[in-house]
């Protein structure tokens, strides 16, 4: 579920729900979770030495983008090209809006099934400057761009203007990295490049012994019931969001969820989109019920420093952050939360037992 459409309605929403209690008012779940264990919990390490093989990954796109592009007006299309075009669309025999370039030509590249149909495929083999080609194509239905085109054939008359070829730079020089970047020499480039991935890696590595280890906490302890009046809450402002967001796109809200699938891979109906909203609000609640009574177990408490500690934190290791963002975008209780959270990830990391893969 948290990788479907609930969760991302969900995110805006829900931000003020789940916080909403914590800080000096930390909720007190203790009827409602048991605690296992959550110190002395094994990880496993995620190894951060950077390999040359992946240096040499880095290297190659950074060539990719210091390639240069030229127009070619002549040879023959091929699969895997990059074309400038111009067409007119035709649906029983009428040109229709939206679908002429006017003139001023647009890229495609062939096979990337950017346009409706067997589009591409339908200009391999055709030459370069070769004027009055036709493509024909069926619209798919339903057709959100146009929905009076939904499921009609059309006619496409196109012009091939150009294939657009790149050049790449073969290897890396310091003419190359002077251009390009901050540094003078290859040699400087590449000592630069290989801490910026090893500060990466190790980001990714924190990343996953921190998701690792507040997943098992959670394993580890007992859900004996969801607060329902909060349960139901968090779950009607999700719905709601969703409501806004079919509003805001001019679609029911049926329409809407059918368009998002759930985990088995089917269309949401309301009702299994509700079921859903309800079912990934439990995971969300499961992990504030765990933070909140380890906290409470812990004697943590946060006051106005603890807060302003943790907007200080957020703005030094986040250059877009501002003071002014965090406290105009998220309640004190909002706030007080993240502190806690912190609190206690810090201690679960503090007593964590590491296992090498």
């Amino acid at each position: 579920m948290k990788k479907k459409i609930i969760s991302i309605i969900a995110v805006t929403g829900l931000c003020m729900g789940i916080l909403t209690g914590c800080g000096n008012l930390l909720p007190d779940y203790s009827g409602n979770v048991t605690l296992g264990q959550y110190e002395g919990v094994e990880y496993t390490v995620m190894s951060t030495e950077v390999s040359d093989e992946e240096l040499q990954a880095q290297v190659d796109a950074f060539l990719q983008q210091c390639g240069e592009s030229r127009e070619v007006t002549e040879g023959t299309v091929k699969m895997g090209d990059t074309i400038n075009l111009d067409y007119i669309g035709y649906c029983d025999g009428v040109a229709f809006e939206g679908g002429n370039t006017e003139g001023q030509g647009t890229t495609l590249v062939i096979g990337s099934h950017s346009y409706i149909d067997d589009f591409e495929d339908q200009l391999v083999g055709h030459e370069v400057g070769e004027e009055g080609i036709e493509v024909n194509v069926s619209f798919p239905d339903p057709y959100k761009n146009n929905p009076d085109l939904a499921g009609k054939p059309a006619t496409f008359v196109c012009t091939i203007n150009s294939i657009i070829v790149t050049d790449y730079p073969s290897e890396l020089t310091d003419e190359l990295v002077a251009a390009n970047t901050n540094y003078d020499t290859v040699n400087s480039y590449m000592d630069a490049l290989r801490m910026d991935y090893e500060s990466y890696k190790q980001n990714i590595a924190d990343t996953q012994m921190k998701q690792e280890l507040i997943t098992k906490v959670i394993d580890n302890s007992t859900i004996n019931e969801y607060p329902e009046a909060e349960l139901k809450k968090l779950t009607e402002e999700t719905i709601k969001a969703a409501q806004e967001s079919a509003e805001s796109n001019g679609m029911d809200f049926e329409t809407f969820v059918s368009y998002y699938c759930d985990d088995d891979g089917n269309p949401y109906t309301i009702e299994g989109y509700k079921q859903g909203a309800e079912d990934y609000m439990k995971e969300l609640l499961q992990e504030k019920m765990v933070v909140c009574a380890i906290a409470k177990e812990q004697g943590y408490t946060i006051e106005q420093k603890d807060i302003d500690e943790y907007i200080a934190k957020e703005i030094a290791e986040n250059s877009g952050m501002s003071e002014e963002y965090l406290t105009q975008n998220y309640s004190k209780e909002e706030l007080a939360y993240a502190a806690v959270y912190d609190k206690v990830m810090d201690h679960i990391i503090e007593t964590a037992v590491p296992v090498e893969e």
